[in-house]
């Protein structure tokens, strides 16, 4: 194929223009807050769990302390009933009976005040529990948006560049002749470079020095003529004086 020096130095620009997108791209899929909060995934799933494990313990605490009020009021309730039927009983035997149950129930509710008094203080420090454990997962979650917006940000002036990077190539490659950045998109896309420089005798294609026979190939093709690295199969530019 035949191009002008002129336009083989341009393939140089187009591939430096096509090397900074590729370095933009993988600079927005590294980002070190990306990677950071992928790692947290397990932080937070671990707070998560904490954070629902005391939860679950908070809410049966707090059924079971609501069930022994409930069984401890009751228990209240029937001793009021009873006493004041012991206040007007005129039977002996009655008044004996509703004594015995006076007994029995105030031996009951010393029981269930004793075990809700043991709830409350066992609430307590399972409430402190949850408080460690809600802090924990807000400082996880906040983290996580502290990167999510670091993440946002750099993305935007990451696309910023790849877009005025981009506009660049395009008017670059409206300057390219047809079939030379044709060939030129079909090199870089078998190996990753479309065009490289001869510099001395080394093509930077593939950053190796040439074969005096190859060198001797190359440098005996006329100037216009399109030639490859041998190594790397670029599309190799040679800058007259170097």
């Amino acid at each position: 194929m035949k191009a002008t020096p002129a336009q083989q130095q341009r393939l140089l620009d187009l591939q430096e223009l096509d090397t900074t997108l590729a370095r933009l791209r993988r600079r927005r899929t590294q980002l070190p807050e990306r990677a950071e909060l992928a790692g947290m995934q397990g932080e937070l799933t671990a707070a998560k769990d904490a954070f629902m494990a005391v939860q679950r313990e908070l809410d049966a605490q707090n059924a079971e302390i609501s069930r022994f009020e409930d069984d401890v009021e009751t228990v209240r309730a029937r001793r009021r009933r009873d006493e004041e039927l012991l206040a007007v009983s005129t039977s002996p035997k009655e008044a004996q009976a509703l004594q015995d149950e006076l007994d029995v129930l105030a031996r009951r509710q010393s029981e269930l005040e004793d075990r809700e008094l043991e709830l409350m203080e066992a609430n307590e420090a399972t409430q402190a529990s949850y408080a460690e454990a809600s802090q924990a997962l807000a400082s996880v979650d906040a983290r996580r948006g502290e990167l999510t917006g670091a993440i946002a940000a750099a993305e935007g002036g990451i696309d910023a560049e790849l877009a005025q990077t981009a506009e660049a190539r395009a008017g670059l490659a409206a300057e390219v002749q047809g079939d030379l950045l044709d060939l030129y998109e079909r090199t870089r896309a078998r190996g990753g470079v479309g065009a490289a420089r001869l510099r001395g005798n080394v093509s930077e294609g593939s950053n190796m020095a040439l074969a005096p026979a190859e060198l001797s190939d190359i440098r005996a093709a006329a100037a216009d003529e399109v030639v490859f690295c041998p190594q790397s199969g670029a599309i190799l530019v040679r800058i007259e004086g170097e």
